[in-house]
């Protein structure tokens, strides 16, 4: 197997439709990203607080932080925009922006829907929806950053990401779910072991399966939420060759079928 070539310098614009009521479990993301619901609304459960999203407010979602999400259409329909940031890019907005960074915190996940931030969050959505250059569309968000740090809303995305074993791993699978990863395969990419890639994974509180299984379980949500295909086509991209075992995974893991997403 050739050697994958990881990037994680992006900026990913996401849109999400739903025409029925979904309650999902567990639900991840592996970079930070900012989310605004056009249409119905959005209930983030963390811990023991319950938040309720609509136009209003616009969504701050940390990396790896599993939340519970029920997205609520309104007569019919449920739509919203996701923006996902890399940590290369919330890196260098603290290095230019932030003359001393103290940690981020989990506190508010919602910032109100100021006009400041409504107007720079349609620039940068159109900046990366028409693919304009790389400086064009950070220029932007690095504008959207700074208003959400001025209003001390920024808490949230300036946790400092632990890139350990864990995220190597989950970075090489996100980059490929469809190949059938084994721990022979992923140990070489890393220059690692297979023995020493397992034993360092269980040091860090993980298994390799299980890594695999959540990458695979993020990238499905994701496919089923903004495109149409096919179930069973997702279940292939996502690495999975069986579609009743794919159903199952999945089922297992968020609460509900595939079928009910949309």
């Amino acid at each position: 197997m050739s050697k994958v070539q990881v990037r994680f310098n992006r900026l990913t614009s996401t849109e999400v439709h739903s025409s029925r009521l979904h309650h999902l479990h567990r639900v991840k993301l592996f970079s930070a990203a900012l989310c605004h619901v056009t249409q119905g609304s959005k209930v983030i459960v963390q811990d023991e607080n319950r938040l309720v999203a609509t136009s209003r407010s616009l969504i701050i979602l940390p990396a790896n932080t599993a939340l519970e999400i029920i997205n609520q259409p309104e007569n019919g329909s449920f739509n919203s925009d996701l923006l996902l940031l890399s940590p290369e890019l919330l890196s260098r907005f603290k290095q230019q922006y932030l003359s001393s960074v103290t940690p981020g915190q989990l506190t508010s996940l919602c910032a109100p829907f100021s006009s400041d931030l409504s107007y720079l969050w349609s620039a940068v959505l159109n900046a990366v929806r028409n693919d304009l250059s790389a400086s064009v569309q950070e220029h932007l968000v690095m504008g959207l950053l700074l208003v959400l740090h001025q209003e001390g809303l920024a808490g949230p995305l300036l946790i400092e990401p632990r890139f350990n074993l864990t995220e190597q791993v989950r970075q090489l699978i996100l980059f490929a779910p469809a190949t059938q990863w084994s721990v022979d395969d992923v140990a070489s990419q890393l220059s690692l072991g297979a023995s020493t890639l397992r034993r360092r994974l269980q040091n860090e509180g993980q298994n390799f399966r299980q890594i695999v299984e959540e990458v695979r379980m993020t990238c499905a949500l994701s496919l089923l939420q903004s495109t149409r295909l096919p179930v069973a086509e997702i279940a292939l991209k996502c690495g999975y060759l069986s579609g009743s075992r794919f159903t199952a995974r999945f089922h297992n893991h968020y609460g509900c079928l595939p079928k009910n997403i949309r």
